[in-house]
Formats: structure tokens, sequence, C-alpha cells
């Protein structure tokens, strides 16, 4: 019997449903997903790699078996879900962990992430690896986000025409990154659900770009363990999905409860669609924008975005008892305009860290040590440093800015970068004018103030560019352990705001219809 679903529209909770009523299983969901990405991921580049098939449907067979014996291990049993490639996965999965890296091709780590450890014990499938800005964006000055020398440029699934290289790195034509495959995959239909990682703004930037709802934890609530890292000071893991019940049930299995307080019924018993007594603090869109180095400036992709963004505060307004203006510090008075940058304590970190993973968790990996892997770009620059990543600054700052700082300067300057954006900042602004969170564009900085304090963030799917079709939102952000706030609040979003619209992805893509057969 043939099966069909709309896989740009089918969140996880809908499959989960269709899994309960017998009317598909797992291993067909399987075939589906990767029918999917065999057809349009040789244009959009959002997979680096997809799991054995044989291996992926003896783990989704056995699945179906639990179930048809009335074992159902949770809201994740059975459902397919793409990882990025910074996140390890161990040699039980059969995929790779190359951070996007011609230099890490081939190695083999020993064990897989924590997270991934939790998703299997949910009974999620672990579908394949997503692309992402090499290095998680970290290695490279402007580089285009989403580009890997392992895969390519990631192309969006709504974007007419594709990335224009006359475009800025970041500019409208661009996924965002650097967790720009997890986003695509999920918009374009090739898992229903995806994780991605945040250090300042991967997880937000391509989110906003894709019409998905994410959020960015608060620090270390989520295990670190088994992300390729650029700063155990920022890294965190983050669910990706369509939906926000898809996204509270996410976050609920890779959520470490000990590490934070979780709603009774978990996240997704926040999932109410009403606003309640929520406080809101709107930011003024133009203070709150990209410079034009790394998003290029649209005359009219600037004033439709101002437009929306307008009349999305006034639809608030409407339904929220309190919607108020408020001024937050700049990411430049967070920094006391670049003197204390939490960055520069990242710097002098990155070589330990990277060394660490490269000596203790994988093995037969042909570079040991950060100047190897500068030397591999180098003597691999045709691959390594094309035009759209021609330099690897990052790496350069970091074998160079090495033990520059004693363990007492660099817990100084995270110290004070904490107190400035989170207690001096965001607990400042909130307390003062009364309200619960703050609002501002999805396509800017704001991110960074709540990344630099540890505090989580969340995306606020709105509209789509007239001139090429690109998604935007808005982000919203709270005080440190308010996962459940953020949740509630892009439920009652959801609930507030017209419904997310898939890609016209054969229109960009070219190719069958979205109507997957089986």
């Amino acid at each position: 019997m043939a099966v069909s679903i709309d896989l740009l529209t089918a969140t996880a909770s809908d499959i989960q449903s269709r899994l309960s009523n017998q009317t598909i299983t797992s291993t067909q969901l399987v075939k589906l997903y990767l029918n999917q990405i065999a057809q349009y991921d040789g244009y959009l580049k959002a997979v680096i790699a997809v799991a054995p098939e044989d291996l992926l449907t003896k783990t989704a067979a056995v699945l179906d078996q639990e179930r048809a014996k009335g074992t159902v291990r949770g809201p994740l049993h059975g459902i397919p879900i793409l990882i990025k490639d910074n996140i390890v996965t161990g040699p039980e999965l059969g995929l790779p962990t190359t951070c996007g890296s011609l230099a890490l091709v081939g190695s083999k780590p020993k064990r897989s992430a924590a997270v991934v450890g939790k998703l299997v014990a949910a009974g999620a499938i672990i579908l394949g690896k997503a692309n992402l800005s090499e290095w998680a964006w970290y290695r490279s000055d402007l580089a285009d986000s989403g580009w890997s020398a392992v895969r390519g440029q990631t192309q969006s699934a709504y974007v007419r025409g594709g990335f224009r290289h006359d475009d800025s790195g970041g500019g409208h034509s661009n996924p965002g990154g650097s967790s720009s495959g997890s986003a695509v995959a999920v918009a374009a239909g090739f898992s229903p659900l995806s994780l991605g990682t945040e250090t300042m703004g991967s997880l937000i930037m391509p989110s906003d770009r894709s019409a998905l709802y994410t959020i960015k934890p608060t620090l270390k609530i989520v295990s670190q363990d088994g992300i390729i890292p650029v700063s155990f000071e920022a890294d965190m893991i983050g669910p990706m999905a369509k939906s926000v019940l898809d996204l509270a049930n996410l976050l609920d299995a890779i959520v470490d409860p000990t590490k934070t307080t979780v709603p009774r019924g978990g996240y997704s018993s926040v999932v109410t669609g009403d606003w309640g007594d929520i406080r809101i603090g709107v930011l003024e869109p133009e203070k709150w924008l990209f410079p034009p180095v790394i998003v290029k400036y649209e005359k009219q992709a600037s004033d439709q975005m101002h437009r929306d963004w307008k009349a999305a505060y006034e639809r608030l307004a409407s339904v929220v008892k309190v919607v108020k203006p408020v001024t937050l510090l700049s990411t430049d008075e967070s920094t006391e305009h670049g003197k204390k940058d939490i960055n520069d304590a990242f710097h002098c970190k990155f070589k330990t860290l990277l060394e660490s993973y490269l000596a203790n968790d994988v093995d037969d990996c042909r570079i040991h040590t950060l100047k190897d892997l500068i030397k591999f770009n180098e003597d691999h620059a045709d691959q390594e440093l094309p035009p759209s990543a021609d330099n690897q600054n990052g790496l350069i700052r970091a074998l160079e800015r090495d033990g520059t700082m004693t363990d007492e300067e660099y817990n100084s300057l995270v110290n004070y970068a904490r107190d400035r954006c989170g207690r001096q900042g965001i607990d400042k602004v909130l307390d003062e004018n009364g309200v619960d969170v703050i609002v501002g564009p999805g396509d800017g900085p704001l991110f960074v103030i709540s990344g630099t304090a540890g505090y989580p963030g969340a995306s606020l799917p709105l509209g789509y560019l007239d001139f090429n079709g690109r998604p935007f939102g808005l982000q919203v952000i709270a005080k440190a352990h308010q996962e459940a706030l953020l949740i509630q609040v892009q439920s009652a979003w959801e609930a507030t705001f017209p419904q997310r619209r898939p890609p016209p992805l054969d229109d960009i893509v070219g190719g069958k219809s979205k109507k997957e057969e089986l």
C-alpha cells in the first residue's frame, strides 16, 4: 500500500500521530526522507552525510517492533533527525564528524556526544549530519555563511536564484549560519527536526531565514560533551523545528533537568498558545541590525522588514497586556568599545580545546595541532581557501593569542562580560521596565548580548521578503533558565501570527512535486 506525506509541512507531532494510528511506519519514513534528500540536496547542499541505509532500516525496524508491542519511548520514538556536523557521532551510527573541514575527513571519533545518546534513548533515528559554516564560522573572517570545504555552499530552500556571489557573506540571499544545513534541511523536508549549535547567533540566524522555531538554551543546561568546541563559555546545542510543540519535545529530550528547572510535565506543557500575563519589551529595530559588511543593504528588503516588524509590534500590543519600548546596551557598549570583548577570551583557549579534542576524542586524524590545521588549509588552499572563505584569520588569531592571558585575566574578562550583558544588561532592563522578555529583529545582533550573558534566546518567524522569498522574523531573549517562558512566548506567537509557509521547493530547485509517495 502506497503511503504519502507532505514532507514540507509535516511536523514531528503530525508524524507521531501517523505512526500511532499505523498509517505509516518508521521504516517507510526513513525511505521517504532519504528520497527527499536524494532529490533536492544536490542543489541545497544542506546534508554532509546520511547514515548507511541498511543501518537506518534496521534501527527503524526495531523501533517499529517496539511500537507494535506497545512500547513507545516518547514523542520522538521513530522520528528521523539530522544533527549538525560539529556534534560528534561514534562508529555505531555510521556517520562522519568533520566540522565541514577536509582535515577531519576520515577521522574516527571514539564515541557519540552525550546529546546523541539522549536522542537515541528517546527513540529518535539519527538520519545524518548537516552542513555548516566550516569550524562553526570561527575559522575565517566574513566567510560566506553555510560554506564548508566538505560540502560546499548551503543554499536557502526559499531564496529565488540562490546565494548571489555579489552579496555579502550573510546577505539576504544567504541561508545564514553557522547551523545552516540544520535549518535548511528541516525547511526542505529532509527531516522534521534537527539539532544545531550556537556560539553567537548560529541557531537564531539560520532559523530566522528558514521560518523555523529554535531556542538557544541557557549555557550548560544541555551537555557540551561532544561538541567540537569554539568555547565552552558559549557553545550550546539547540533544537530546530517547524512547530513549537516539536521544539519543546526535542528540548525535553536534550536538557539535563539537574542543571535547571524544567516545568512539571516538561517544556511541552507550556505550549498553550496563550500569552497569559507575559509582558514584552520591544527594541527599536533600526538600532539592532547587522552592519552592511555582514548583510549588504537592500532598500526593498529593509523597507519591508521595518514595515512588518512595526506591524508585528502593533499586533502584539493588541493581544498582550504590556508591550513597551525598551533600551538595551549595544554590542559596542557591552565590550566597552572593544576593550573587554569576551571573544578575546575565546581566542586564548581555542588552541587548547581543539588539541584536547584531537588528542583524546578522535582516532586516525590527519591533524593533531592547531598549527597542523593551519598548514593543512594552506596546503589545500584550492579547496579550503576559495574566494568564499579566503582566509583563516580566526585560527591564526587563536594560535597567536594562545597563552597570552593568565587564568585570572581570563576569568576576570569572562565574568565582566557575563555581568555586563546579564545582570547589568538584560536583567536590569527587564526589572526596571517591568517586562519579562525583550524582542528585537531576527536579522540583527541581539543574540550577542544574550549569548555573552549565557542566557537563552529564541526565534519568532514572521514574514517573507518580496524581492527574493527569504524568510525573516524576530528574536526574543529572557533571563537565565527561562526556557519555559520563551517556549510559551513562541507558542502564543504561533497562535497569533499567520502560519509559516513551506518553501516553494520545486520552483527553487526544480524536480518532482513536494508530495512524496512511497
